[in-house]
């Protein structure tokens, strides 16, 4: 999650199948820019993907004071995401990081209300491949895009 002037602005979430540092590098490699800086919660593999992959990065233990300030939007998130899944799928488990990422489009997309669905129409007509397309409505597609 990034957080800017105190409050959260995106996040994304991925499921891994376990908590070693080469889980976390894998997708840390995806998904954060070099001038990411990381705070953990002391969990050593977040040590060694940051020194592996030169970011800044500082801990904060469950035990100090400020834990509960520094993870607070993180915590609010899982918890929305908790309650999403369970709401919306009554827990299911079957397409796990489909619905992580059905929340995370959502929450990354929460300020656009008025667009969100013109957004998300937009999304799927351009998205490659269009299996349905035939030739002559894929080059008016992407003569609109043009």
């Amino acid at each position: 999650m990034s957080i800017s002037n105190g409050a959260p602005t995106h996040c994304f979430m991925e499921v891994i199948k376990d908590t070693t540092a080469k889980s976390f590098k894998d997708v840390f490699v995806r998904r954060l820019d070099s001038d990411t800086k990381l705070i953990s919660d002391g969990n050593p593999s977040y040590g060694v993907c940051a020194r592996d992959l030169g970011l800044a990065h500082s801990i904060t233990l469950s035990k100090d004071e400020q834990a509960h300030v520094t993870f607070k939007w993180l915590n609010i998130l899982i918890g929305n995401c908790k309650k999403f899944i369970d709401g919306t799928y009554h827990g299911r488990e079957e397409h796990k990081q489909l619905y992580l990422e059905e929340f995370a489009y959502r929450f990354n997309r929460r300020h656009f209300e008025m667009s969100l669905v013109e957004r998300l129409l937009n999304t799927c007509v351009f998205a490659s491949p269009h299996p349905l397309l035939r030739e002559s409505d894929s080059k008016m597609a992407l003569a609109y895009e043009t």
